[in-house]
């Protein structure tokens, strides 16, 4: 590894953090005051745990599901419970757990509540809360989004175990930003203090839930750095300390084979008979269409079959979570939820025709070579780390670096293709990656054909994400500098504040934001009212999910125009957008 690497690895360790290893001994002393409570759901049903509750069902050939649901109050998110409940006891069918999303704000605590954008979800403010959801009805409730790795994440713990909720997560998401926060010493100290709690409660059952798609391998091109990453997860969360991890994935993976195999090479590497290392699948969303929206039931429907079929195939209790034929438009309705769910029913019961049928051996053979390439980048990272200074002992040291690297250039630097060919190469892409890629070409061939490879040659454009979704702002980074602008990468998890800052010291023409979340128009006011008490005028776009959630509505609506009344230019057209920065 070169000098120069080492020194920018090693400026990524934090200064003046307590030892976290020391934390996490804190918090497994704070569990002995924490009771980990049993829901409705295993007091009515019988269960000591979820899991046993999934095994059950597989040993009978039924597939278990799961809903992750966001409405848009807490009083709707409850009666939604209720009707899973309905739902499930009507027609038989095994969906009787679901995964809370509230609004972000969860994850902070009230007096930084004031001021933040609103995302398109509900608010959860004290303790009953928690309890409320898992008292509505016999359902299994987790929570991942906004917990473990929040700055609220010791309160939303001691809530969700006194809750009784079957896991708790996600640890991926301690690369979130939280808009007005930024104690990362107080908040990643009590991370540590709740990794200790969760391994506390280890021996009863508890999991601590990662989501890749939603941390750093969100922004990989090649699973195979998905699966050498998550080795690295596994080892801070059970080697370090010492909580049991549970995985998973799925919504920016569509493609069946690399799918389906990444679950067979995470399950062979950590999962137990005891303990299956996969915990649910996730439906995909970047290849659903934005028309004629009901034909992507068969886009569901064929996920769902495949994931049955292995499930049966390999003994995995692995919990099918599909998403409506809405989601890559909006948060969907609990009747579509239902609609979805009904697809896979239906799919499932021809999955033991399929078992004779497929060859399983392409799942194998793809899931030998992610183990063994991943391994590789494992061990690249564990070396690489060591090389450059940092304490890999240490829990809180490992995650505040990997916090802070850059995510393209980790996957680059301890990628196994780099020692065998000297640059980047993918061996398995990943489906969202080419896309953006192949978007990328689309859109810029595209404007150069229509004469604009020069419209906005020599304009300062800063680009930024609002949230941490970074394919969108890799999107228009490649565009604009395709176009020959001067382009400032402003990066994710991008505060309007900051924003205009950065716009003010490179002396900006134009800043493009990239949004996903539902905070677009509480986001566009924010730069409004920044841009006022400045006296000054900044030229912003936005572009990506451009709705809301509204008064007086229960699901979200498309807020472009409300965007752009207040001044803020909001489309998702280039040609428009070039345009508009050409005459500024």
């Amino acid at each position: 590894m070169d000098q120069a690497l080492k020194e920018y690895i090693a400026s990524l360790k934090p200064e003046g953090f307590p030892d976290g290893n020391a934390l996490v001994k804190e918090g497994m002393e704070m569990a002995k005051d924490i009771p980990w409570n049993k829901s409705r759901f295993l007091k009515e049903y019988g269960y000591e745990s979820h899991l046993e509750y999934r095994k059950k069902n597989l040993a009978e050939g039924k597939q278990t599901y799961q809903l992750l649901m966001g409405l848009s109050t807490l009083d709707e998110e409850l009666e939604g419970i209720k009707k899973i409940h309905e739902f499930a006891k009507r027609t038989g069918f095994e969906v009787r757990s679901m995964q809370s999303i509230p609004s972000s704000l969860v994850g902070l605590a009230p007096e930084y509540w004031e001021g933040a954008p609103k995302p398109t979800s509900y608010m959860m403010e004290k303790e009953e809360d928690w309890t409320a959801h898992t008292d509505a009805a016999p359902v299994d409730i987790c929570w991942q989004d906004w917990h473990l790795a929040s700055p609220n994440n010791l309160n939303q713990t001691k809530y969700a175990l006194k809750a009784g909720t079957s896991r708790l997560g996600c640890f991926s998401t301690f690369t979130w930003d939280y808009p007005g926060y930024h104690d990362e010493k107080q908040r990643f100290s009590d991370m540590m203090r709740t990794m200790g709690i969760l391994a506390a409660k280890k021996d009863e059952g508890m999991d601590c839930i990662t989501y890749p798609e939603d941390g750093l391998p969100g922004y990989f091109m090649d699973i195979v750095s998905y699966v050498g990453y998550e080795m690295v997860e596994h080892y801070i969360i059970e080697d370090l300390c010492g909580a049991r991890m549970s995985f998973s994935y799925g919504g920016l993976l569509s493609e069946i084979l690399p799918r389906m195999s990444f679950a067979l090479a995470m399950e062979k590497l950590y999962g137990t008979p005891e303990h299956p290392f996969v915990t649910y699948y996730n439906g995909s969303t970047n290849e659903q269409w934005d028309h004629d929206l009901e034909a992507n039931y068969g886009l569901g429907a064929s996920e769902m079959l495949i994931q049955a079929v292995i499930n049966l195939k390999y003994n995995m209790p692995v919990v099918i979570n599909p998403v409506s034929i809405t989601e890559a438009q909006r948060v969907p309705t609990l009747n579509e939820l239902f609609n979805i769910v009904k697809c896979g029913i239906g799919a499932e019961r021809k999955a033991k025709e399929w078992l004779s049928i497929i060859d399983f051996s392409k799942f194998e053979d793809l899931r030998d070579l992610l183990i063994e390439q991943g391994t590789i980048f494992y061990n690249n990272v564990m070396e690489g780390f060591k090389e450059a200074g940092v304490n890999v002992e240490d829990p809180l040291e490992m995650v505040m670096v990997l916090r802070h690297f850059d995510p393209a250039k980790f996957e680059r630097v301890f990628h196994p293709s780099m020692e065998r060919y000297g640059y980047f190469v993918p061996y398995v892409p990943t489906v969202l990656g080419r896309e953006t890629v192949e978007k990328e070409k689309e859109i810029v061939a595209e404007l150069k054909e229509k004469g604009y490879e020069n419209a906005v040659k020599g304009k300062k454009i800063i680009c930024a994400s609002a949230d941490g979704h970074s394919y969108g702002l890799q999107l228009i980074d490649t565009v604009w500098r395709e176009m020959n602008a001067d382009v400032v990468n402003a990066g994710t998890n991008m505060e309007a504040a900051f924003v205009l800052d950065l716009a003010d010291e490179e002396d900006a023409d134009v800043i493009i934001v990239s949004v996903h979340c539902g905070q677009s128009l509480d986001y566009a006011k924010l730069v409004s009212e920044i841009s006022q008490k400045r006296n000054k005028k900044y030229n912003v776009v936005m572009g990506g999910m451009l709705n809301a959630m509204l008064p007086g509505y229960t699901e979200p609506v498309d807020v472009a125009d409300l965007i752009n009344e207040i001044g803020v230019f909001a489309t998702n057209d280039f040609e428009k957008q070039i345009n508009y920065i050409a005459e500024k």
